[in-house]
């Protein structure tokens, strides 16, 4: 009987169990696909190498050719911007300076003013101090012919 239940078993394995079947069809899936990507792998390997050799003898010169020529044109062409750039700065401080100017005439007139009343003030302080000069050389004549009539009238 256990001969029976072992063929039985043996059977049931062979009939639902799938598990060697799936393994085989796993490995080889596998070497399948390693064999295919190792292929793509080289092929891509095989393009790169000949891309970088193409860029090493061909592009490096042509680029190196033509970015000497460019180079002047786009060293003028910065130069203008540049040059475009500080016409637009100094159009910009114009503008500022004009307003400015509006407010510096405005000062200008102010301190035209404050100096004219300066000058005035001045003006009037030197002919106080002008009197007063002119009113001491009297005061110190007047005082000296006294003196002096004083010692013509002491020593006579």
């Amino acid at each position: 009987m256990t001969d029976i239940f072992k063929d039985l078993s043996d059977i049931w394995d062979r009939l639902f169990s799938h598990r060697p079947f799936l393994q085989g069809e796993i490995k080889y899936f596998l070497s399948e696909f390693d064999k295919k990507s190792y292929r793509a792998d080289e092929e891509n390997l095989n393009k790169i190498g000949e891309l970088i050799s193409d860029i090493k003898d061909k592009k490096i010169e042509r680029f190196l050719q033509s970015s000497g020529e460019n180079l002047y044109s786009l060293n003028s062409t910065i130069s203008k911007a540049l040059n475009l750039s500080q016409e637009i700065l100094d159009q910009e401080n114009n503008i500022i300076s004009e307003e400015d100017l509006k407010t510096k005439e405005e000062l200008h007139e102010r301190r035209q003013k404050e100096l004219e009343t300066f000058k005035s003030d001045l003006k009037t302080r030197y002919e106080s101090i002008d009197k007063d000069i002119e009113d001491k050389v009297e005061a110190i004549k007047i005082h000296f012919e006294e003196d002096i009539n004083k010692l013509i009238a002491d020593n006579q």
